[in-house]
């Protein structure tokens, strides 16, 4: 079991991460993934129709071509931390681990 410390910068996006998720556990909202990002909803919406994103989905709602987008929560989730799934270990003498972190799960 290998703990990861990581620097605070990368910390709180970790825990903004994992509440992004535990809120939209099927869809994430555009204009919350967009927040999440830093970047303007309507940039992320052309991302994502232009296939630039991976993780959105893009279609034609109507034949006056209104468009309809999605953010899987787990296809964002694995792709914002690029499939390196991660839990935070606090300590636990009982095992052997004296110390607590975010630890890379197996």
């Amino acid at each position: 079991m290998t703990n990861l410390f990581l620097p605070p910068a990368v910390l709180a996006q970790v825990e903004k991460l994992n509440e992004l998720v535990e809120a939209n556990p099927q869809y994430i909202p555009l204009p919350e993934a967009a927040k999440f990002l830093g970047v303007n909803p309507d940039g992320l919406r052309h991302s994502i129709d232009s296939g630039q994103c991976p993780f959105g989905l893009a279609w034609q709602k109507t034949i006056r071509g209104n468009k309809a987008f999605k953010i899987p929560t787990l296809t964002f989730y694995l792709w914002a931390t690029q499939c390196a799934g991660m839990r935070y270990s606090t300590a636990r003498q009982d095992v052997g681990i004296v110390s607590e972190g975010w630890e890379a799960l197996p």
